[in-house]
């Protein structure tokens, strides 16, 4: 039986980007993936998987010199993001000159986080992976946590680290017990060419089913979009033709870049809001969307898992530190403390701007369209907002 400071089950970005940081801190870490990512693709496509990443995570990549690769590869940052009404006349621009910054933050492929993480893991002897060889089942001893694969290894640490994903098979084995909440809307996402260049700029459109967002790529020219709809309007906008599709969608986004030209890989995600009533047990903690899934509204969701790893990594190393038992029932709660307000907020914000950007009263109209008007203009307050959006 191989035994080390913790176990990490999941290796999605999250769980990998805490087995990369927690082994650069001298930990030794057990990582459990079912399966190995494909690390080789096709550059002339861009995944129609991307996330906005914040410059909170962007200096968590640093901490472990894995930024440079992803730059390397390829990522693309952004100065500007402009987010209008649909309805009214409300519209407010952020941009990084504001602040005294190069951009806002990258919208990077997550097959290229995935990559330089994967890669590193492989590179780190304070690393061991496990994968092909599902877990079936965890037990808790009073000074350990065994691990059963279903190849029947047995793996003991210290700590179990849950970051698999919104369908976590350990929260579930463990019976942590969750709010759920089904939006009734769903998320459509494809990568599409258009007339005019992006110019480093993201767009979000609100209209009356939910936020339409283009999110520059590396090609002046192509964008990737997450529009929020309803379920079934997303099944219709799925079964249009190409041609049909890029005529819609330069409708609904107000031909902002002139005609859109091309469209690739149509998804279509329902979207739900997740939390875990409690994150931890005995010698278990959850991090990311295991704990915790938020409306997609601002882009947040990976951040907040990288900012949960952040948080546990702090917490275990000062508790390493004092010579304190890293799975010690203290030190867990230390980090639900720590993690627990700012997910709570963050969750709450997103689903209140879901809710009131779906209103199509005048008043909540009127109201809203004067209250993006009023904080573009307020100077210092836009300021803390991108500066709580950067993660800074």
């Amino acid at each position: 039986m191989k035994r080390f400071d913790m176990i990490i089950q999941g290796g999605g970005l999250v769980g990998l980007t805490a087995v990369n940081v927690l082994a650069s801190k001298g930990f030794s870490v057990a990582l459990i993936e079912r399966q190995k990512p494909t690390l080789e693709w096709d550059k002339s496509r861009f995944d129609f998987r991307c996330s906005a990443i914040s410059r909170g995570s962007e200096r968590l990549f640093q901490s472990v010199n894995l930024w440079k690769k992803m730059v390397d590869d390829r990522v693309s940052p952004y100065q500007r993001m402009r987010v209008w009404d649909a309805l009214g006349y409300g519209e407010i621009m952020f941009d990084a000159a504001e602040v005294a910054e190069p951009d806002l933050g990258h919208i990077i492929e997550n097959h290229v986080m995935l990559k330089a993480l994967w890669q590193a893991a492989e590179e780190n002897s304070n690393i061991t992976l496990y994968v092909n060889s599902p877990p079936i089942a965890v037990e808790t001893r009073d000074e350990n946590i065994l691990l059963i694969l279903e190849n029947n290894t047995v793996i003991q640490g210290n700590l179990l680290i849950g970051a698999d994903g919104g369908h976590s098979w350990l929260r579930e084995s463990l019976k942590i017990e969750t709010h759920r909440r089904d939006y009734q809307q769903a998320a459509l996402v494809a990568t599409v060419t258009t007339e005019l260049p992006h110019a480093a700029t993201a767009y979000q459109r609100f209209l009356p089913e939910g936020p339409l967002a283009f999110l520059p790529l590396a090609k002046p020219n192509t964008s990737s979009i997450v529009w929020t709809t309803t379920p079934e309007k997303a099944q219709i906008l799925l079964a249009l033709e190409d041609a049909a599709f890029c005529k819609t969608l330069t409708q609904h986004f107000d031909a902002q870049l002139g005609s859109v030209l091309t469209v690739m890989d149509r998804k279509s995600f329902k979207l739900e809001g997740l939390q875990a009533k409690r994150t931890i047990d005995d010698r278990v903690v959850l991090i990311g969307d295991a704990a915790h899934v938020i409306h997609p509204l601002a882009g947040q969701g990976v951040n907040l898992g990288l900012w949960d790893v952040k948080k546990l990594t702090e917490i275990l190393e000062e508790a390493r530190d004092k010579q304190i038992d890293i799975g010690h029932p203290l030190i867990l709660r230390k980090y639900e403390r720590a993690t627990k307000g700012h997910v709570t907020m963050m969750k709450l914000a997103m689903e209140f701007f879901n809710i009131l950007f779906k209103t199509d009263s005048t008043a909540a109209i009127g109201a809203r369209s004067m209250g993006l008007n009023f904080m573009n203009n307020a100077k210092f307050l836009k300021k803390r907002i991108i500066l709580e959006a950067m993660g800074i």
